[in-house]
């Protein structure tokens, strides 16, 4: 922007000595088309300018480790006329490595639907956050500059490959199961009747008691009292050692859902050393929880979660399965 407001005053400055050395008209025509040239360009320019708008994000929402994908900046612009430059600074962030990429470019001659993209690197496992710190319209002269509004926030999630452990052995049944979330109940020979409730499922009405009664009576099975599943593991390593930690957590998780086990995953916030536990009852709640995991910092060292003590809300037993990167040691606690 300096240089060409350099050399602007320079040819202001030469029309202006032409002005006072010629007495002709043709220089005075000169200095006043050069003093009024930045004005002009900024009049032609001003609709495109303000008209810019800027959308950042990345080509899909969530992949898996490893696959390809890409982050874009595209320019609209309500008065589909061009902009002649845009010159831009944008962040990338990993929310859970904490590693920040910039990049600087300059768009010239930005048609109404100019669209940038970049290859995106997913060897790691994370949240990327997309945002723009910087973003100018120019006009055609390159001398005036106008913000561009901020877009949108967006990010994209890179999940881990699930590492299946197989069947995952679990105490012997103490109790009778009970209903899963969101899902149908599971019944075994022991079970009581009561009146039914609005928000009960189909699936739990005792219909020939209903025919007897003539009212609608639902089977209600005991609490489970079998010991509660519950995946730990240390939120801080090597990036390659949390990668593989979080594959191993996922896959068991998936394994125990299989199973039909409700579980819980637990771990300690590696900067306040809160602890943060997740209860996975199907897929959509290993979702919220796998979202809270990339989400929190991962250092290289931290408070491991094996240092605490774990319990039960309201009481009864607990399975501890603590999941590492290098092994995954099975321990009833």
């Amino acid at each position: 922007m300096l240089r060409r407001w350099m050399l602007y005053a320079l040819a202001l400055l030469l029309a202006f000595l032409g002005q006072i050395l010629d007495v002709g008209y043709l220089f005075h025509f000169i200095f006043f088309a050069v003093a009024a040239l930045p004005f002009l360009g900024l009049a032609v320019s001003l609709p495109a300018m303000l008209g810019c708008r800027a959308e950042l994000g990345g080509s899909a929402a969530w992949i898996q480790r490893g696959e390809n994908a890409s982050w874009f900046l595209r320019l609209t612009n309500r008065f589909r006329l061009p902009v002649a430059r845009v010159s831009c600074r944008l962040r990338l962030t990993n929310r859970l490595t904490g590693q920040v990429h910039r990049v600087k470019t300059v768009i010239r001659g930005a048609a109404p639907e100019e669209e940038c993209r970049w290859k995106l690197e997913t060897d790691h496992c994370g949240i990327l956050d997309f945002q723009t710190e910087r973003l100018w319209a120019w006009d055609c002269l390159g001398l005036f500059a106008l913000p561009v509004g901020r877009s949108a926030p967006a990010s994209l999630t890179i999940a881990p490959l699930p590492e299946h452990p197989g069947a995952v052995e679990l105490p012997e049944d103490a109790g009778a199961p009970v209903p899963r979330p969101g899902g149908k109940a599971v019944f075994g020979e022991t079970y009581e009747l009561r009146p039914y409730r609005e928000g009960d499922s189909l699936r739990m009405i005792h219909w020939k008691m209903t025919a007897k009664r003539d009212e609608l009576v639902t089977r209600e099975p005991p609490e489970d009292t079998r010991p509660l599943p519950v995946l730990t593991f240390d939120h801080f390593g090597l990036p390659a050692v949390v990668d593989r930690t979080l594959d191993r957590l996922e896959g068991t998780s998936m394994a125990l859902l299989e199973q039909e086990r409700v579980h819980e995953v637990r771990w300690l916030h590696p900067e306040t050393g809160a602890l943060r536990s997740f209860r996975v009852g199907g897929e959509r709640d290993w979702e919220a929880c796998l979202a809270a995991i990339l989400s929190d910092p991962a250092p290289v060292r931290g408070r491991s979660i094996l240092e605490q003590a774990l319990t039960r809300e309201g009481g009864g037993a607990i399975y501890q399965i603590h999941v590492t990167g290098k092994e995954v040691p099975h321990g009833e606690a």
